[in-house]
């Protein structure tokens, strides 16, 4: 039995809200996977709906504050995830068994599926961040390549009507693979005034394209960590290659010119999934 009145499936909500926890606390380690289509980006945003502000909601009914969440990556409005992991703290008493953490997990997929599933529960070491410790992340970005839209696919994919050369696409993908400035295929992060610029030096270790199904293209990309709109931008211009508009003999000039004007518009959102972080 809990000191305090916890949310629980069945249960009502705490009766006191707090700024924070208040005694001992436990790190634990959340896999979840979400429908990104009706939120506004997964990190917490004052005024719009995201994902972790939906979680940090249910946290808040149930031990009377919103905890802190760090997220192993940002995911944009309308970006998928299958993998996505995030680090909290939460009261010693309140995941202290076994019996608890699935107790927390029926509780968040109670409130949130199916557009947010929680996978895993996990206690961590207490220095574990989601982020920080992460070594390596993979995504995958869906085209539907057919003249007719796939209504069932609408939402997970992106319609190119346009015949793509999937061979020219195939060749744009050897350029990246290393370690590069990618300012031309990323949105440079605002710095305060007088502050140094980010690095948008990142290694990608695989990309690749393939046919997986009639009518439908995946790209598969892995490295140690994409900075913003990377993954869209590529497979912005590497469509373009497959259209005939650009030449994947350009894509090492893009990079080397760190000039994000000379890049293609990034694909869109709604194609685009995170589908692993490693550890």
């Amino acid at each position: 039995m809990h000191e305090r009145q916890l949310f629980d499936v069945e249960g009502d909500s705490a009766e006191m809200h707090e700024t924070g926890p208040v005694g001992p606390v436990s790190r634990v380690r959340l896999v979840i996977a979400y429908d990104g289509t009706d939120f506004r980006g997964l990190a917490p945003n004052p005024g719009v709906r995201t994902v972790v502000g939906e979680i940090r909601q249910v946290f808040a009914a149930a031990v009377g504050f919103e905890p802190d969440i760090v997220m192993s990556g940002r995911t944009d409005a309308g970006v998928h995830a299958a993998h996505q992991v995030l680090s909290l703290d939460l009261p010693a008493d309140y995941v202290a068994g076994e019996t608890d953490l699935e107790r927390v997990q029926r509780m968040l997929n109670a409130r949130l599926g199916p557009e947010i599933v929680t996978s895993a529960v996990e206690l961590a070491p207490a220095d574990f961040s989601a982020r920080f410790d992460a070594t390596g992340r993979s995504y995958r970005y869906q085209i539907t390549n057919q003249p007719s839209a796939d209504p069932i696919a609408a939402r997970y994919a992106w319609h190119v009507a346009e015949p793509l050369d999937l061979a020219l696409m195939r060749l744009a993908c050897d350029p990246i693979i290393g370690e590069h400035d990618f300012s031309s295929f990323c949105r440079r992060p605002k710095v305060s005034p007088g502050d140094e610029p980010l690095s948008l030096v990142r290694r990608v270790e695989l990309a690749s394209w393939a046919e997986v199904g009639e009518g439908r293209l995946e790209f598969r990309i892995s490295g140690s960590a994409f900075c913003h709109q990377m993954v869209r931008s590529l497979v912005g211009f590497h469509v373009a290659v497959g259209r005939g508009k650009r030449t994947a003999g350009e894509i090492l000039g893009v990079l080397r010119a760190r000039d994000r004007q000379l890049a293609e518009q990034p694909a869109p959102p709604h194609g685009l999934h995170l589908v692993d972080v490693q550890y």
